[in-house]
C-alpha cells in the first residue's frame, strides 16, 4: 500500500506532515471546464467559459491494531490541517505528494474541502486502533479571508 503526505505549507502549523496509507492504492483528480452553446448556432458551435479548480479524493487508512497504538493523534493532525489557522484566519493551504523519484504523480496543492472519517477498530479500552478517512481538496493559488 502506498503511502501519501499532506503538507501544510502556511499559517501556525507550516511544515507539520501528515503521513498515511492510501486505501485502496487510488486517487481521484478531476477538474471541469465549462462551455456554452454559442448563441444562434449549431449545438456543436461552444465558446469556453471557464476552467474550474481541480479537484481531489482519497481515502486514507490509518492502521495502529498490530502495536496497539491509537489512530486518533494521526486524526487530530488531520482535523487541525481542515481548521481555521489562529495566524491565517482560515485553514491552511496543503500540499499533496504521492511517492519520490522520477514519474510519480505531480504534488497538489490546496485546500481541506472535507474530511469524513469512519473509525473501524478499537481496543478493549475504547482506543481507536484503526480508521479510515475520505478526504477532499480543491485546488487553490492565492487565498484570502472573505470580508462580510
Amino acid at each position: 500500500m502506498a503511502e501519501l503526505r499532506i503538507t501544510v505549507v502556511e499559517g501556525q502549523h507550516a511544515g507539520d506532515v501528515l503521513e498515511a496509507q492510501v486505501n485502496p492504492s487510488e486517487i481521484e483528480l478531476d477538474r471541469a471546464v465549462v462551455w456554452r452553446q454559442q448563441p444562434k448556432k449549431g449545438p456543436a458551435d461552444l465558446e469556453f467559459e471557464s476552467a474550474e479548480p481541480a479537484q481531489m479524493a482519497f481515502e486514507l487508512l490509518f492502521d495502529g491494531a498490530k502495536t496497539s497504538v491509537s489512530v486518533q493523534p494521526q486524526l487530530d493532525k488531520l482535523r487541525e490541517f481542515s481548521s481555521v489557522d489562529a495566524v491565517l484566519h482560515r485553514p491552511p493551504k496543503v500540499r499533496v505528494s504521492w511517492g519520490s523519484g522520477a514519474g510519480v504523480m505531480p504534488t497538489f496543492d490546496g485546500v481541506i474541502e472535507s474530511v469524513a472519517v469512519r473509525y473501524t477498530m478499537f481496543a478493549d479500552s475504547g482506543v481507536p486502533l484503526r480508521a479510515t478517512a475520505d478526504v477532499k481538496l480543491t485546488e487553490a493559488a492565492n487565498l484570502r479571508v472573505h470580508a462580510p
